[in-house]
């Protein structure tokens, strides 16, 4: 159901606790496309050594090409129609995709699904603050009305989940954006899907 992109670059010390976040989940139909972009330090003997055999998933090796060339290389590769982003310095608790399945089920007609999520300060868990009120649980938002009215992403890369299809046909991350490539995606989206 999940092709989970993992864009890796220079995250050796991190990318083996993003992969456990995977192999953890409850939910379990997936695949994990990882690209390499050229990292530079022992990013690739780390994700060699965790133990993938028994699940779905292709390492990519490529030049370094920048954060939005990768994610859509490796949707190119992706079979499943929802993909799930997980960069390879984050991780997700064990009951994500499951959540996120949950949250299709009930809004399947949502270009993006997304979810709260923490920041970590000095081993201190704080709930990020995405500007919708703390109480909300679940429905559509008004992505670009949320944005205005706090000045805070309501969507945020790692906690987010996108149709194959819509990706597709607003054509992916804008490859000359350096910066808010994912802001440039979510708004566009937004303005024809419901979020």
């Amino acid at each position: 159901m999940f092709s989970i992109i993992i864009p890796l670059y220079n995250k050796a010390a991190y990318i083996q606790k993003a992969i456990q976040s995977i192999l953890s989940q409850t939910f379990k139909q997936y695949e994990i496309i990882i690209v390499n972009d050229g990292s530079t330090d022992n990013s690739l003997e780390v994700v060699n050594a965790c133990p993938l055999s028994s699940v779905d998933y292709q390492l990519i090796d490529q030049p370094n090409q920048g954060v939005s060339t990768t994610r859509n290389n490796a949707i190119k590769l992706a079979k499943y129609e929802y993909i799930a982003f997980l960069d390879a310095d984050d991780w997700w608790e064990p009951t994500y995709l499951e959540e996120m399945k949950k949250l299709i089920s009930d809004f399947p007609e949502a270009g993006i699904y997304s979810s709260g999520y923490y920041i970590m300060k000095i081993n201190e868990k704080l709930v990020a603050g995405i500007g919708v009120d703390f109480k909300f649980q679940s429905g559509y938002i008004n992505y670009c009305q949320v944005y205005a009215n706090k000045l805070s992403m309501p969507v945020w890369t790692g906690a987010t989940i996108i149709k194959k299809s819509v990706f597709d046909s607003e054509q992916g991350f804008k490859p000359n954006l350096k910066l808010g490539e994912d802001f440039d995606l979510w708004v566009r989206v937004a303005m024809k899907y419901p979020v």
